[in-house]
């Protein structure tokens, strides 16, 4: 492992150009990745701060009023989501990144509102409700992926991923598809489905969210490191997403938190060092701590190096 891969901090965290401005102050060598909670103006007023030193974007980004929905039917929500993806791949473009993590698309033929407040209110739809199993954060079922509603979007998400990957290509820029939550609405959740995605075009990368799989394993009953392993022996991932939650099957917890990397007893030791063997990126995507994170992962990564 003489090569490991420096961390990366997404600026999802980060609310002002002080808060940018001090983390690089104290980490010089920083390097970013773009946050869908930025927008316009904020990209505008943070770019000499950040010039030079951007490796990923997360669509959409600027901000916008929809996530893409690339599993809709709806060909104006289709054509809403594309216009919005160029958007992003033009920034992303322009801070001279080559890779878009975008949310793969959801369970439903609507338009995905990006402020959460809207989005709980569409998760509270009468249609969502068999497919729940666990009311607090509507997590679904363990058999929603089987179901027809689910395997009906899913295909279409994955015919328009294709799409979405050869115009990222036009851009210089690679798609990396993130996994998602075990919420009702939410595609893409389990290693098998992102394996099976890889299949379906050379141009599709992933961004593997560690503290989403974690989640999934709870709900589904698979092993969170086995799956990492899967993941990873596709050969696609350039992006890693890393964070914890509180998230206890035990407890009934299944929280999405992004806090720092070492709490909840999550198995961060040995989640860093099968990915630093991968050579992925790898993104802090937590809301807190932003130096004390820098600071641990760098920790972590020399003791992979250490140990190999």
């Amino acid at each position: 492992m003489s090569d490991l891969p420096a961390p990366i901090i997404s600026l999802v965290g980060f609310t002002s150009k002080e808060e940018i401005a001090t983390y690089v102050e104290q980490v010089p060598q920083a390097r970013f990745e773009l946050a869908y909670t930025m927008s316009a103006s904020f990209l505008q007023e943070v770019a000499p701060l950040i010039e030079g030193k951007v490796v990923s974007a997360h669509a959409c980004c600027p901000s916008e009023p929809i996530f893409p929905n690339f599993a809709s039917h709806d060909e104006a929500v289709l054509t809403e989501s594309f216009e919005a993806v160029k958007r992003t791949l033009a920034n992303t473009q322009a801070f001279g990144a080559d890779i878009m993590v975008l949310h793969p698309g959801y369970v439903t033929d609507f338009s995905i509102p990006a402020k959460n407040g809207e989005r709980q209110r569409l998760l509270a739809d009468p249609s969502f409700e068999p497919y729940i199993g666990i009311t607090e954060g509507a997590i679904c079922r363990s058999d929603y992926i089987d179901s027809e509603v689910y395997q009906r979007h899913s295909a279409q998400a994955t015919t328009q991923l294709v799409k979405v990957a050869a115009l990222a290509a036009q851009y210089g820029v690679r798609l990396a598809v993130e996994n998602l939550n075990p919420r009702v609405a939410y595609l893409f959740q389990t290693p098998q489905e992102m394996v099976t995605l890889t299949q379906a075009s050379e141009q599709i990368y992933l961004c593997l969210d560690v503290g989403h799989l974690f989640i999934a394993s709870a709900v589904y009953g698979f092993d969170y490191l086995e799956a990492v392993k899967e993941i990873l022996a596709t050969g696609r991932v350039v992006n890693c997403h890393l964070h914890t939650n509180a998230t206890s099957k035990k407890d009934g917890r299944y929280s999405d938190d992004h806090h720092s990397i070492d709490r909840h007893g999550f198995p961060i030791d040995e989640t860093i060092c099968l990915l630093a063997e991968a050579g992925a990126n790898l993104v802090l995507e937590t809301i807190e701590e932003p130096l004390y994170n820098t600071r641990r992962i760098a920790e972590l990564l020399e003791a992979c190096r250490a140990s190999g």
